[in-house]
C-alpha cells in the first residue's frame, strides 16, 4: 500500500481481503465446481439404512444413551366455594438417564434417577413434600454368552430434603422421620446379567451382595431408625439379590416399565425379603405432554411405621400404646405435564 493511500482506501481493501477468503474456503469445500452433492431418495436412503452388514465390519457405535424430563404442575384455586375444599399448588419433577455400552467381550450400562415434588396449601402456608429420591447403579459385565454376561454391580439410593411426620396434616418440624442420607442406601453384588436381544428384559441375579444402609442424621440414629442399632450410624448387611427391569409398549403410545429389586440377609431372617418396586405407565399426547402413572411398593422388614396410634385419655394418660410395626409402603402418582426426551 502506497504511502499516499488514505483510510478509506485501507478500508476497502481490507474487505476485498475479507470477500476474497470467505470465497477461498468456500471454493475448498466444495467438491468440484459447478456440481452439487447428489441427495438420496426416501427409499434408497431407506434401502441403504436396511442393508445388512459385514460380521467383518468395524462397529461405530459406542454409547446408546436415553434421557427424560418430566414437570408435572397441577393448581387448584377456589373462593367462597360452597362445598368447601383448599386452594392448591403442586409440582413434581423427575429426570432419568441412561447409559449403555455394549462391545465385543464388555458390557456396561448405568443409570441415574432422581424425583421432588412438593405440595403448597396457600391457606395455610403449609409445604409438603410429595416426593423425593435420588439413585444412581451401574453395572460392569464381561460376555459369557450371547445375551449373559459376568457382571459386577454396584448402586446408591438416597433423597434430597428431609422429611417431617405429619399432625392434622400438618407438618411438624420437631419431628424429623427422614433426611439427606438418612436413609441411604448402598449396594454391591457380583452375579450374572441377562439381556434379551432387543433389550427390553434384563436380569440380574446376584449371589453374593453387600448391602449398606447410612442413617447419618443424629436423631434418627439415635432412635435406632431404618434397622440401624440406636446410636449406631449405619448398618451392614451380606445376602442374595435378584434386579429385574422390564418395558414394553402397550398399545401405541402407551408403554408400560416395571423394576423390582429383591434382597435376602443371609445372616437374620433370611425369609424375610425386602423388597422395592417401581412401575410406571406413560401415555404420550405429543412430542412435549405425557400422562404417567406411577407407583413405589417397598417392602423392608427392618423399618419400623407405625402402623396405630396411641389411644390416650381426657387426662393425657396413655390407655393403648401405638401399633409399631414392618409393613407394606406404597406411593402412587398420576401426572399430567411436560416431557422432554434427549
Amino acid at each position: 500500500m502506497g504511502e499516499g493511500a488514505t483510510f478509506a482506501d485501507m478500508q476497502r481493501q481490507a474487505r476485498m481481503i475479507w470477500v476474497l477468503g470467505i470465497a477461498w474456503m468456500w471454493l475448498l469445500g466444495t467438491p468440484a465446481w459447478g456440481q452439487t452433492s447428489p441427495r438420496l431418495t426416501a427409499d434408497e436412503e431407506k434401502a441403504l439404512r436396511s442393508a445388512p452388514v459385514s460380521p467383518d465390519a468395524p462397529d461405530t457405535a459406542v454409547w446408546v444413551y436415553t434421557g427424560k424430563l418430566d414437570v408435572n404442575f397441577a393448581q387448584v384455586f377456589l373462593s367462597n366455594w360452597a362445598a368447601g375444599g383448599q386452594s392448591t399448588l403442586s409440582l413434581i419433577t423427575k429426570f432419568d438417564h441412561t447409559w449403555e455400552f455394549d462391545r465385543g467381550p464388555i458390557g456396561w450400562d448405568s443409570e441415574m434417577h432422581g424425583a421432588f415434588g412438593l405440595l403448597h396449601r396457600p391457606e395455610e402456608s403449609v409445604l409438603l413434600k410429595t416426593d423425593d429420591r435420588f439413585e444412581f447403579a451401574s453395572k460392569f459385565g464381561l460376555r459369557a454368552t450371547t445375551n449373559g454376561f459376568a457382571t459386577l454391580m454396584a448402586s446408591f439410593r438416597s433423597q434430597f430434603a428431609p422429611g417431617y411426620a405429619l399432625i392434622n396434616g400438618m407438618p411438624d418440624r420437631t419431628n424429623r422421620t427422614s433426611n439427606i442420607m438418612a436413609p441411604g442406601y448402598g449396594v454391591m453384588a457380583a452375579g450374572m446379567d441377562y439381556k434379551n436381544a432387543d433389550r427390553q428384559l434384563t436380569v440380574f441375579l446376584a449371589p453374593v451382595t453387600y448391602k449398606a444402609t447410612w442413617v447419618l442424621d443424629d436423631s434418627l440414629s439415635a432412635a435406632g431408625a431404618f434397622g440401624v442399632t440406636p446410636g449406631e450410624r449405619s448398618r451392614h448387611e451380606v445376602g442374595g439379590y435378584l434386579k429385574l427391569g422390564w418395558k414394553t409398549p402397550v398399545v401405541e403410545n402407551v408403554d408400560y416399565a416395571v423394576r423390582l429389586d429383591l434382597f435376602s440377609n443371609y445372616l437374620n431372617n433370611p425369609e424375610n425379603i425386602d423388597i422395592f418396586s417401581d412401575h410406571t405407565l406413560s401415555m404420550k399426547v405429543n412430542d412435549y405432554m405425557t400422562t404417567t402413572i406411577s407407583a413405589t411398593i417397598i417392602y423392608d422388614d427392618d423399618v419400623m411405621l407405625q402402623k396405630e396410634e396411641a389411644v390416650v385419655d381426657a387426662t393425657g394418660n396413655e390407655i393403648k400404646p401405638a401399633v409399631v410395626g414392618p409393613g407394606l409402603q406404597l406411593r402412587e402418582v398420576l401426572s399430567v405435564g411436560f416431557s422432554l426426551k434427549f
